[in-house]
Order: structure tokens, then sequence, then C-alpha cells
């Protein structure tokens, strides 16, 4: 299931497209997603293409007005564990919940089902189905849908969303990247999260729960991180101290800004190795970075725009705005990523765990 998020701030600005998101996500994803759709703090968001839902709540998804992030994340949560029958259920529960304020005639006499239950054999032949499953339903309140019919029982009803504090999902993590560690020797079955960064109390309770002296004999069997690359490159054999401090470095970062700009980086740079990411790290003040353009196309604009060329002429209807701005920032030094644009001043930079300085793509 996914939805694309769109900041209110630049929606029809030429070139943005927003962020797609695939839920049900973690905390760090659906962070990451806001980022990419470049939403400030505290500003406003639509949620768009509702791609890959039951077909049924897609309707209902588009016309609801006001939806965040996370109550969308939850639903997705939620459906992830419904088989067909249950798809089915949720459809007619929905269905009598739009009908809920619409009178219905109701009937106080004894269970239809009974009575009818009750008759002769040969009297069920003068029977109306279609008029008896209809009066069933007024006296139910059900509704009959493509799969089956459902009615509204108050039994075991319990309320999970207040409408302003939503559960907290399962296996959520804090800190700045969660490990799952375990022991070579799988069979001994043990297992262990371990956030970072960690003191070295929190690092030696891990090891110890995982009957080991050090983390030689460990590997890594799962991480979430707030960074999307350490996410998918981890190996079992990385040094579980290096990950610490770059979680330190990371953690240092003086706002939310220069974390985005860190990820800019690393997605030009095409960074999986942590040593570079250290290095990377520690020497941020040799990348500009810029959040104010949105795409290649957007800076073309910008770029006619300050010329003094008015682009929302019927002559630029088929203008290349987007490769004209690529081209434009690559003669700036500079590459579009999903984070922002991105490009190496004349800092030098100081390798404190490579040797090889990064940037080489750029040439």
């Amino acid at each position: 299931m996914f939805v694309t998020i769109i900041a209110d701030k630049y929606k029809g600005r030429r070139g943005y497209k927003g962020a797609p998101l695939e839920l049900p996500a973690g905390r760090f994803s659906m962070e990451d997603a806001l980022e990419r759709a470049r939403v400030p703090e505290g500003g406003g968001y639509e949620l768009h293409q509702f791609q890959g839902w039951p077909n049924f709540l897609r309707t209902y998804l588009k016309l609801c007005e006001s939806k965040t992030l996370e109550e969308v994340n939850f639903l997705a949560h939620k459906l992830q564990g419904m088989d067909d029958a249950k798809l089915a259920a949720y459809e007619g529960i929905l269905r009598l919940k739009e009908g809920a304020d619409r009178t219905h005639p109701v009937s106080i006499q004894e269970d239809m089902l009974d009575v009818i239950r009750d008759l002769p054999d040969e009297v069920y032949e003068l029977l109306d189905e279609e008029k008896a499953g209809a009066l069933q339903r007024r006296i139910d309140q059900g509704m009959f849908t493509g799969k089956g019919y459902v009615f509204g029982t108050l039994e075991d009803w319990r309320e999970v969303y207040d409408g302003m504090h939503l559960p907290r999902a399962a296996g959520e993590h804090g800190g700045i990247l969660a490990l799952r560690l375990e022991t070579a020797e799988e069979e001994t079955g043990r297992k262990v999260w371990l956030e970072l960064p960690a003191e070295e109390e929190a690092m030696q309770e891990a090891l110890r729960i995982l009957g080991e002296e050090t983390f030689d004999n460990c590997v890594i069997k799962e991480t979430k991180s707030i960074l999307p690359s350490l996410e998918y490159q981890l190996a079992g054999d990385e040094d579980i101290r290096k990950l610490n401090l770059l979680a330190e470095r990371i953690q240092a970062f003086p706002d939310k800004r220069t974390l985005v700009k860190y990820k800019a980086i690393l997605e030009w740079e095409i960074c999986n190795d942590l040593d570079m990411e250290l290095d990377i790290a520690g020497n941020l003040s040799c990348y500009e970075y810029d959040a104010v353009i949105l795409s290649a196309a957007d800076y073309g604009e910008y770029i006619l725009e300050e010329a003094g060329i008015h682009t929302k002429d019927p002559a630029f209807s088929g203008f290349d705005f987007e490769g004209f701005g690529e081209r434009q920032l690559r003669r700036s030094g500079f590459v579009e990523t999903p984070y922002g644009i991105i490009g190496r001043n004349e800092k030098p930079f100081l390798p404190e765990y490579t040797q090889t300085e990064p940037g080489l793509s750029m040439q």
C-alpha cells in the first residue's frame, strides 16, 4: 500500500511531485518521507494516490478531508493483518457506518429468522426471499456486500483511537539506530535490540544477554535507522562501536536541517561504506546544500524568471524545464537529490577513517 505526500507549501510548483511512501512504515521511514516531500516542521500536507489499497477503501480515503500520515499508517498496520473474510466484514462495517444517520424502519417483533425457521416446509416455497432478506436487514440494521452480510453488535466493542492519541505501534525503537543482535551460533537463540548511541553500560548489558564478552561473535540481523542508507546496507560483521560513534555524531547535529543535508550528501555520494559515512559526518562544511530548490525543473524556471523571462507564456508550453535546469545545476557544480540540491565547495575534506576523498562521482 502506497501514499504520496504533497506539501501544502509547494503544491503546484513546477517539477514538484511530493514523496511516495510504502505503508505500513516505521517512524524513521515516515519522517524521511516528510523530509523528501519538503514538508516544513509544523507545516501542512495532503495524502494522495492510494495505490495498492483495497478498492472499497480508496474512495473513503480520498473523500476523508482531514487525515494525518500517522492515522493512515495505523490503518495500514491493521489492514496488513486482515484476511479476505475480515476485509469483507470491514467493508460492510464502513457501509453500515456510512448509513448510520439514515432513518430505517426497525421491527420490534421477535427475531424473524426464528419465525421462518418454525414454518412448515410447504410454506417455504411461498416466501419471497428478497423481501424476507430486506426485512431481516431492516431488523438487524445490517448491510449486504458483494461477499456477504454484516450487521452490528455491541458485544466486544473496543475503542482503539479517540481521535487524538494513536496506540504506539509494536516494534518501534528510539535512538538514531537500533540493531537486532544475535550470537554467531544461531542455535543458542539469544538475541537483543541495542539502541544507539549507547553508553558502555548498555553495551555490556546487551553482551550479557547474548552471553558474549565482545561483539566479535555477534551478527546484526535487523536494523532500524534514521538513515535509509544504513537500514539497508548493514552486514552482520559491521563494527558495533563505529556504528555507535556514527550515531553519536548524528545526534550532535545542531538541527534537523543538518540531518537532511547529511542525507542529501550520502545520496549524492552513493555512500554504502561505514568509514566514509563517519568521515562525511565530520566534514559537512565541505558541502553546499539548498533545500529551497525543489527540482531541476523548478531551478530551470527560477533561472529564466530571474532573467526577466515570463515562463507562463504559451511559448514555453513545450519547453524542457527539467533538462535546462539539470544543465544549469551541473554548470554550477550541483546535483539534484530527493532532499535538495548538493555540491562540493573548496574547503578541504579531512578524512579520519578513509584514504580516498569523496566527491569523485561529481567529476
